[in-house]
């Protein structure tokens, strides 16, 4: 069986330009395991963002089905840089029906906080399978961690429901519950952990860096 495809788009995280914190070493991670394949590029303006998802959607980019949105983010829209973001509802109207069978991962913070009404007419013009993310401020090491076996279970999982059965059950669900992760599929159903168990959060990397939230 082929290896699922992933396009991840990733915002600029950081104003001091000698920082290097990427979601990229995870996708070679997982990659380099044999995992998926990955296509990663680089935004920081409407316009970017723009010209990347309209090239994802050729069809010679169907077998990567999954979009990562790896960014800063809010409830209803997208941080690509400390100055530029982007409505959900205009990155809906982008994407209008020409995502059919992809499902739409939001590696950003507090997207899925979103009202119930945005996600859905989200799901309704875009006609993506799902949309998934968190509901709070995350942290990074926290959410990278999850990702490794998120993005798999996204890529390569044969059911709609894939993530929800994994991540929802064993070692995963207390952190799924603990980043406020969910999921909203295109019929309308929502999905998040059924029961909250508190992680001890981790507030120092080497102890002395702070770990950044997304």
């Amino acid at each position: 069986m082929a290896k699922g495809g992933i396009f991840c788009i990733e915002g600029q995280w950081h104003r001091d330009l000698h920082e290097r914190g990427s979601v990229l070493p995870t996708l070679e991670l997982l990659d380099r395991l044999g995992t998926i394949r990955y296509i990663h590029k680089d935004v920081a303006t409407p316009d970017e963002l723009t010209y990347y998802l309209d090239r994802w959607l050729l069809k010679q980019y169907a077998d990567y089905p999954v979009g990562f949105f790896a960014m800063h983010g809010e409830p209803t829209k997208l941080c690509l840089t400390d100055w530029h973001t982007v409505a959900l509802e205009d990155v809906a109207d982008q994407l209008e029906g020409r995502c059919q069978g992809r499902r739409l991962y939001f590696g950003s913070c507090s997207v899925l906080r979103a009202p119930d009404a945005v996600l859905r007419r989200f799901l309704e013009v875009t006609g993506a399978d799902l949309v998934c993310g968190y509901t709070r401020e995350v942290n990074w090491v926290e959410s990278a961690a999850f990702e490794t076996v998120l993005l798999d279970v996204l890529a390569n999982g044969q059911r709609r429901n894939a993530a929800e059965l994994r991540m929802g059950s064993g070692p995963w669900a207390p952190l799924a519950s603990y980043l406020g992760f969910r999921i909203v599929y295109g019929t309308g159903r929502t999905w998040r952990p059924s029961a909250p168990v508190r992680v001890p959060r981790q507030a120092k990397l080497n102890g002395s860096a702070i770990v950044p939230q997304l």
